[in-house]
């Protein structure tokens, strides 16, 4: 996968269409969109391009679009699209979008194994397992000390005083 500074606009439109129009079957259809470890800018295309892409598709390939998993939404993707989403999307567009916030949730809609997941959205699905308070947007662990294995702690001089029997009683 490549970081979507890389790949213009353009060519993700001409990858899209290419894929859309002539790889896929007739009938009704998804998108999965994987946001996984994007940070900021990086990876992200934008609403303004996803748009400007969906604009320009055919409106058959439109009505058969049907929903766009949004897989991994961080809380900035969550609230860009939920204001400006509505003004920069059309609403054919801004209704088809389900967020998804772990793969679990994916496996509801699409049966498991018809879509390949790439491993590292399947680790950073693993990671969000151990921190649910990161869809909300609140790290409780900024510095991720809860990863640190637990180790016996010595009290030092102190220990003995704390385990003699005279204060067990």
């Amino acid at each position: 996968m490549y970081a979507a500074p890389v790949v213009s606009g353009e060519r993700l439109k001409r990858y899209i269409y290419h894929k859309i129009c002539s790889e896929l079957p007739e009938g009704p259809f998804c998108i999965v969109y994987m946001h996984s470890t994007v940070q900021k800018e990086d990876n992200s295309p934008g609403v303004t391009i996803l748009r400007w892409i969906y604009e320009e598709l055919p409106p058959e390939i439109k009505d058969r679009l049907q929903v766009i998993y949004f897989i991994h939404p961080g809380l900035r993707s969550r609230l860009v699209f939920a204001t400006l989403g509505r003004f920069f999307l059309s609403g054919g567009l801004y209704w088809k979008i389900k967020y998804i916030s772990r793969l679990q949730y994916l496996w509801e809609d699409i049966k498991k194994g018809e879509v390949e997941i790439p491993e590292f959205v399947q680790n950073h699905d693993d990671v969000l397992e151990h921190r649910p308070l990161t869809d909300y947007g609140i790290e409780p662990d900024p510095l991720h000390l809860t990863e640190v294995p637990n180790t016996a702690y010595s009290l030092g001089r102190y220990e003995e005083r704390l385990t003699s029997s005279e204060f067990m009683s």
